[in-house]
């Protein structure tokens, strides 16, 4: 690209002028990767350049013309989604959804210059949003490249860190944006030469669920758009009960583009647009007739674009002086270069922690949105060989080794820089706060691990006792069990002579059979006192005797000669 197709990329359409050092027109994510890791100077994204707030001005920076980023594909009917990347135009992402009668309904006030990756950034709205919400509304999954050259893929939880930043955390690359069935829509038009009117009809028709846009033109903008000069309301449904179809109603819906430049050749370039809640629209609307501002807007999201010279200064800071006094949110230009002082300190802080986030260096969109103080790039002697190959394809050649003398080296004061100072001076402000949390959390929990502990000591009591009073019950039943159904003389004839077994039996002469007493052993049961030659008998008893003796150590003696007496 020469200097003087260059030059076009000076300016976006704020008609603010910068300085271009170098145009990248990648046509892949690669592409972009590469182009942040290399870029030691400011980038600036920029895809249709229709900014009026400067966003898109490079600061002598690289600019990534992204407009070759322009396919359409997965096309998914069943989860009605649809991959875009950020090139896109919306009017060419319906014009191709409309041949499979579908469509993304978030309409941008520029719909053949303005990109889906511009869209996404500012999380803009567009003339439908009363219905259909903002661009982070219908973003499924987005995909951007951060100030460190990384590839990134975020979902719902974490869309605002990129949403809504105007490209100072990173470069959007693709989105898997959500689309619903084509509708016929319809329009009518109410008009009336009282502004009361307007406005208390429009105030009604915002409760219609069919309606889905209240565009609102005052006296001199319908004239300069070929309508009667009186206040015109456009009603826009999403169903047939408008009277304006087909070509009409395509010519009606097309009016609010001729609006900007039919304004601009009466020499009104300069714009803002401020949104305010319904009951404060009268007040605003009536100061802008006083003092013959141009505007029109949308009734149903409460928006108003007031036009200015460049030669009536004062009419557009009396503006902007009831807009700061109000307090009113600015919508869909964002904030750029021009409008920072919109944003008040809180604001400011919760953006430039994302910042520090996604793009510590700096990189991305210096002097946008914040003025931000970034973390100074490591020079490439510092750097890791593999940090080195990464940017430059090569490893540098190693040094040879160089055998030096130990030698005392002194400490010698650091400098610290003022980014450094910032930088930890906002840790420290985050650890402070995490450290509050920390002990209003120890607060709250305290007293419930408490309460818990103390519960679960007092069930695992009852259980104790449940098992001991259960273990008692059972016990309870078998206590008859541990007496002896025999007399007591006759359990301590038994005991006597089982004790007076010998520990040793010869195997042999029970086998051989040649020592019988059961007869003896009857007697000893019936008799108090035995001899000394039953006593040698003892030791020597078959199978027959020894079974009984079992029998009667387990209480089974009694039920055997009960079952013998019933018999």
């Amino acid at each position: 690209m020469n200097k003087k197709e260059m030059i076009c990329y000076n300016v976006d359409a704020s008609r603010i002028v910068g300085s271009v050092s170098k145009v990248i027109c990648p046509s892949s994510i690669e592409e972009v990767k590469q182009a942040v890791k290399n870029c030691e100077t400011d980038i600036v994204p920029r895809g249709g350049g229709s900014s009026l707030v400067g966003g898109c001005v490079p600061k002598n920076s690289v600019v990534l013309d992204l407009r070759k980023m322009n396919k359409v594909t997965d096309f998914n009917p069943l989860k009605k989604t649809v991959h875009v990347e950020p090139g896109v135009t919306v009017k060419e992402l319906n014009e191709k959804l409309a041949s499979v009668k579908y469509e993304f309904p978030i309409h941008s006030f520029n719909q053949g210059i303005s990109t889906i990756g511009g869209m996404i950034a500012k999380d803009e709205f567009g003339s439908r949003s009363m219905r259909y919400g903002n661009m982070r509304e219908w973003i499924e999954e987005l995909e951007f490249v951060n100030g460190r050259g990384e590839l990134m893929k975020t979902r719902k939880a974490d869309l605002m860190d990129v949403c809504g930043m105007e490209g100072i955390t990173g470069v959007i690359v693709g989105a898997t944006l959500k689309i619903h069935p084509l509708i016929n829509r319809t329009a009518s038009i109410f008009q009336t030469e009282s502004l009361e009117e307007a406005l208390s009809i429009a105030r009604r028709l915002k409760l219609e669920k069919e309606v889905v846009m209240l565009e609102f033109f005052p006296p001199y903008v319908s004239r300069l758009i070929g309508l009667p000069e009186k206040y015109h309301v456009i009603i826009e449904f999403d169903s047939e009960r408008g009277k304006i179809t087909g070509g009409e109603y395509e010519v009606i819906t097309d009016l609010s583009d001729k609006i900007y430049y039919f304004l601009y050749s009466d020499g009104y370039y300069n714009s803002e647009d401020p949104k305010f809640y319904f009951d404060k629209l009268p007040e605003f609307i009536t100061f802008l007739e006083d003092n013959d501002i141009p505007y029109y807007g949308y009734l149903g999201l409460g928006v108003i674009f007031p036009f200015f010279r460049d030669d009536e200064p004062e009419k557009k800071e009396a503006t902007l002086s009831i807009i700061k006094k109000i307090k009113v949110k600015l919508s869909t230009y964002g904030i750029g270069l021009t409008r920072k002082d919109f944003l008040d300190n809180f604001e400011k802080k919760l953006i430039h922690r994302v910042k520090l986030r996604h793009d510590p260096f700096g990189k991305l969109q210096k002097g946008k949105v914040i003025d931000f103080e970034s973390i100074k790039t490591p020079d490439i002697k510092e750097r890791t060989a593999f940090q080195v190959r990464e940017r430059t394809g090569f490893l540098p050649e190693p040094e040879e080794e160089k055998i030096e003398k130990p030698r005392e080296i002194k400490p010698e004061p650091r400098f610290v820089s003022g980014e450094e100072r910032s930088v930890a001076k906002l840790l420290d402000e985050l650890k402070n706060e995490l450290d509050d949390s920390e002990k209003k959390i120890k607060e709250i929990a305290e007293p419930i691990i408490e309460g818990i502990e103390s519960s679960k000591q007092e069930l695992k009591k009852r259980e104790q006792e449940e098992i001991g009073r259960e273990i008692r019950e059972r016990l309870a039943d078998y206590e008859y069990t541990y007496e002896s159904e025999l007399e007591t003389e006759k359990v301590k004839k038994v005991e006597e002579l089982a004790r007076n077994i010998p520990k040793e039996i010869s195997q042999e002469q029970w086998e051989a059979g040649k020592v019988k007493v059961s007869d003896e052993l009857d007697r000893e049961i019936k008799k108090p006192e035995k001899t000394e030659s039953d006593r040698e008998l003892r030791g020597k008893i078959s199978d027959d005797e020894k079974s009984m003796i079992d029998r009667i150590m387990t209480n089974k003696y009694r039920e055997e000669k009960e079952d013998g007496n019933r018999s």
